[in-house]
């Protein structure tokens, strides 16, 4: 059985209280996951697509931003093909044009 609610619970109780403005950004980060996960509870998202627990949605969140991450590098990765193809077709053509005499 989850202790989720029991910490719910715990956080409930902590938060009514003043939180310490010394808090770091670690703390203020699983205050706002813990929000959205609540939010995310509460809306009619069906269960196959929300996360079971804040760890779920902290790992949803990497690897979200990792697929960001290699969309990115297969981007430039594929420009560079490009260029290096064009840089290619380039030589060849000069090549041929001075064998011709044309430049």
């Amino acid at each position: 059985m989850s202790n989720l609610p029991v910490v719910l619970t715990k956080l409930r109780e902590v938060s009514g209280k003043q939180r310490m403005s010394s808090d770091g950004p670690g703390v203020q980060r699983l205050w706002e996951v813990l929000r959205r996960y609540r939010r995310t509870r509460a809306s009619g998202v069906t269960v196959d697509e929300r996360p079971g627990c804040v760890y779920g949605m902290l790992t949803r969140e990497q690897l979200e931003g990792l697929v960001a991450e290699i969309e990115g590098l297969k981007s430039t990765l594929n420009r560079i093909y490009v260029s290096v193809l064009l840089m290619l077709v380039t030589l060849v053509v000069n090549t041929l044009l001075e064998r011709l005499g044309a430049v």
